[in-house]
């Protein structure tokens, strides 16, 4: 790799990590911005309890209380699936660029060899297919990795799904 190339390559990585970076940036914002609004809510749950309180009216605190416990659950399994979603959303999207990267290096690999075959003697060809077979084989066992870590996470989501459905907080009234 020539000095000029090597600086394309360079420019090339450092656009990636920077939008890269800025995906992780967009996906804070989303996460803060959910936390901000928990705060919110935390709040003003606080203050109608405080009220309530300070009145001695315990009917209303408890009422206030279990509307909270329900609301809580289900804020809860929201903001489950919303982490869910953007951690999601990167985790794509890293696995697509190292997707990229691994075919640039197979077929920078498959180049090499062909290039290497004209100026081995024989039997080059036979290094070829095996390392051609090698690289082809990666590259689908990292597809299936990426599958199966899909399944994980689907099959984690499921069983978080199912606990906070089974939750004291999000029985309803009478059970």
């Amino acid at each position: 790799m020539d000095a000029k190339d090597f600086q394309k390559w360079q420019q090339e990585k450092a656009k990636e990590l920077f939008d890269y970076s800025h995906k992780l940036l967009d996906a804070a914002k989303q996460l803060s911005e959910h936390h901000v609004a928990e705060i919110e809510w935390g709040i003003k749950n606080a203050l109608d309890s405080a009220k309530s309180a300070a009145k001695n009216d315990l009917n209303t605190l408890k009422d206030l209380q279990q509307e909270a416990t329900k609301e809580a659950a289900k804020r809860a399994a929201a903001y489950q699936k919303k982490v869910k979603s953007v951690l999601k959303d990167i985790g794509e999207s890293a696995a697509d660029e190292t997707e990229k990267h691994l075919e640039k290096v197979r077929h920078s690999l498959v180049n090499w060899l062909e290039d290497a075959e004209s100026k081995v003697p024989a039997h080059a060809d036979k290094l070829s297919k095996v390392v051609n077979e090698m690289s082809a084989t990666g590259q689908k066992m990292f597809k299936e990795g990426r599958r199966i870590v899909n399944q994980v996470a689907e099959a984690a989501e499921k069983n978080i799904d199912d606990l906070v459905k089974k939750s004291p907080g999000s029985k309803k009234k009478g059970d």
